[in-house]
């Protein structure tokens, strides 16, 4: 006798139950809705039970054993599938039992947690928008105290523009005023020099318009005639 595949075993599980072929293909089980089945050590009531597998639980859909059909008998075979659970263990449970989507119950389960996330995720990004928000406030300030800042150096540098033209009119200005205090030494000397040689002159002109009035002094009274005793001069 040929042995089922465990492809061919999901088939027919998904033929009874209805299920789409493309969810089948996925090799993947999961346990029925509201229900709790046995995870068992072989395809049968009588195998121990390794655990139980709860609603929704997936299951890797295994192909079956080399040697099941003569360890366990093909009608065995007929209602169990061969799986791997997601602890790793392997084992066997009933096929009647299972899904090839996850149930409601589940999904509902994931689309609730993907939705916390979803939230979880806005919270974050609304926390880092705030945050990038105050970031940006505090740059447009930093941005205006430095163009604030700006305009006090442009500033600044007009009045040191202004400061330098101020200083080089005062160093010109400065060596201007030596200039003019060197000039007036010199007139000064010059103004002594010329006073003292007019001292000088006047002195020499006083002194001799003083001698040239001695020496008139003395030779003027040589000079008048003498007087004579008549008019007639020594008439008869």
């Amino acid at each position: 006798m040929r042995i089922k595949s465990a492809s061919a075993v999901f088939l027919s599980a998904v033929l009874v139950t209805g299920l789409p072929l493309t969810s089948a293909t996925a090799q993947t089980a999961y346990v029925g809705d509201e229900i709790s089945i046995s995870f068992r050590t072989g395809p049968g009531s009588q195998y121990a039970i390794e655990r139980f597998l709860s609603t929704g639980a997936p299951l890797e859909v295994l192909p079956l054993p080399e040697d099941a059909e003569e360890d366990y008998g093909e009608v065995a075979l007929e209602d169990w599938i061969y799986v791997r659970d997601n602890q790793g263990d392997e084992g066997w449970v009933q096929e009647r039992f299972l899904m090839a989507e996850a149930p409601a119950r589940v999904r509902i389960g994931q689309v609730e947690e993907e939705r916390d996330a979803a939230r979880e995720r806005i919270a974050e990004l609304e926390e880092e928008l705030a945050e990038q928000t105050d970031e940006k406030d505090a740059l447009s300030e930093e941005l205006a105290e430095a163009e604030a800042r700006i305009e006090e150096l442009e500033s600044d540098l007009e009045a040191a523009s202004d400061g330098y033209e101020l200083v080089e009119a005062n160093e010109q200005l400065q060596e201007r005023v030596a200039r003019l205090l060197e000039r007036n030494e010199q007139l000064e000397e010059q103004n002594t020099a010329l006073a003292e040689r007019s001292r000088q002159e006047w002195f020499l002109a006083g002194a001799g318009v003083l001698v040239g009035g001695l020496i008139l002094g003395l030779i003027l009274p040589h000079l008048r005639p003498r007087r004579r005793d008549g008019w007639g001069g020594g008439g008869l």
